[in-house]
């Protein structure tokens, strides 16, 4: 490796490229960067799309971003990895506009490389694939999409994830009667405890979805088209299927380069270093580990990709960063409710062999007299052995991301729900409540605490 003016070469120009580039230079300002990506733009913000959808985001160009550049960095747009040749350290390019194939020399390479939509393997799905079922992916995709439900009266979404319900609602909005699928009964299962997930069943309904949670789709049905799909033995006319339903990691590159892989993600360390020296990987693409409790996980969320990008960005230059793990801390709105999350869940944490203890608190954001004073339901988690937070969710008009911020601080820094209950918080009634609802969810949690230790003492 040139130490002094390393090169690095970085695969995919989204938010892990981006932000690893920037710190690659800023802790090197010799480094020279060469990016490899396939669009004919630099970057795109994947979280607007269904708001672009709804028409809240005004046209899909809004959602385009251009990456500046410098002598060091060089874009290749319009250009494809095609192979990795770890041992000679150089990788296939391919130009798309005209298919020359050259190999481009690194010292440190970095794969970046995301994760495409999940298409199910149920009956009609590959075959109707461009032909009334749609994914979401992108910008152009958002567009095909919006110009078809704009010609459009149903639509069926697969996946009641955050992006799935997020669509659901934007097609709503558009006017369509709108039905959403998933197999799974508990909203964000990997995220809520059930009884939080209720509130956003019933929102949805409020919002005149029809929900079908619990029951997976078993076909889409047509001929040259989508005309019906078949849900828990119910046969149900349609125009549109949005697939919805997850994604897979973008790792075929990696591992057709002999990069170990497992469950279809590259395998990382907390240098964000692959098996093969010199080569880094980020993102969606990858595994890395939960900061709880240190097991591997797997988190699609912008924010982990920036985090693990800043550790490989620094390595990849000369540095030696650590990545401290993921707690898949998030926010989205679903209707007219925040919902925000971060660690463990119950059935999670349970699963993971944890005591869990709980605090819940359902009260108003605000004193109930102020006239803009809004409910808002929080909900914390422990390890009842040591009494240390390993989760929290929070449901609400608004003030949800504040809060579970401030959850993702205290697992991060280790706290105990005693130690959590004291912290400080600011007040006015045009803000917040004197008895702030995130501490009487730690109260909730802690009293309980107190409890299940008596009880094991008198026993």
């Amino acid at each position: 490796m040139n130490s002094e003016a390393p090169h690095i070469v970085i695969i995919g120009l989204g938010t892990g490229g981006l932000f690893s580039s920037r710190a690659a230079t800023r802790f090197n300002r010799k480094t020279k960067i060469t990016f490899i990506e396939k669009r004919d733009y630099h970057m795109f913000s994947p979280c607007g799309i269904p708001y672009a959808i709804e028409g809240q985001v005004k046209d899909f160009e809004d959602l385009k971003h251009s990456v500046p550049t410098t002598r060091s960095i060089d874009i290749k747009l319009k250009h494809k990895a095609t192979k990795i040749d770890t041992q000679n350290k150089k990788v296939k390019v391919k130009d798309l506009e005209n298919e020359k194939e050259i190999w481009i020399e690194y010292d440190k390479l970095i794969i970046s490389t995301g994760s495409k939509p999940l298409i199910l393997p149920v009956p009609g799905a590959n075959e109707l694939l461009g032909k009334g079922i749609y994914v979401v992916s992108n910008p152009e995709e958002g567009k095909i999409l919006r110009d078809a439900a704009e010609k459009s009266k149903t639509a069926v979404v697969i996946g009641g994830g955050a992006i799935g319900m997020e669509i659901a609602l934007a097609l709503k909005h558009l006017g369509l009667e709108v039905h959403i699928t998933k197999r799974s009964e508990p909203a964000l299962p990997r995220n809520l405890d059930p009884d939080m997930g209720k509130i956003l069943i019933e929102h949805l309904h409020e919002k005149e979805l029809k929900v079908y949670f619990g029951k997976g789709i078993e076909s889409i049905n047509g001929k040259d088209k989508v005309e019906s799909v078949t849900i828990a033995g119910e046969t149900i006319p349609t125009d549109i299927v949005v697939m919805a339903a997850g994604v897979s990691s973008n790792s075929e590159l990696a591992s057709e380069a002999g990069i170990a892989c497992e469950r279809g993600a590259i395998l990382t360390n907390e240098k964000m270093e692959t098996s093969v020296p010199d080569v880094y990987a980020i993102g969606d693409n990858c595994w890395s580990f939960n900061l709880i409790d240190k097991t591997p996980s797997r988190v699609a969320l912008a924010t982990t990709a920036y985090r693990q990008a800043l550790v490989a960005g620094v390595n990849a230059a000369g540095g030696n960063a650590s990545y401290g793990g993921t707690l898949g801390t998030f926010v989205t709105f679903v209707g007219d409710l925040e919902t925000s999350c971060t660690g463990y869940n119950t059935p999670l944490a349970e699963a993971q062999g944890f005591n869990v203890v709980t605090g819940r608190a359902n009260t108003s954001l605000k004193p109930k007299w102020m006239p803009d004073a809004k409910n808002i339901s929080i909900k914390i988690l422990a390890d009842a052995e040591t009494g240390k937070i390993i989760g929290g969710q929070a449901i609400g008009e608004e003030g949800t991301d504040m809060r579970i911020n401030l959850i993702a601080l205290a697992i991060r820094k280790g706290m105990t729900l005693e130690e959590f209950s004291t912290i400080e918080l600011a007040y006015c009634p045009p803000v917040s409540e004197l008895y702030d609802p995130l501490l009487m969810a730690t109260d909730a949690a802690l009293r309980r605490l107190e409890a299940s230790k008596r009880k094991k003492k008198s026993s």
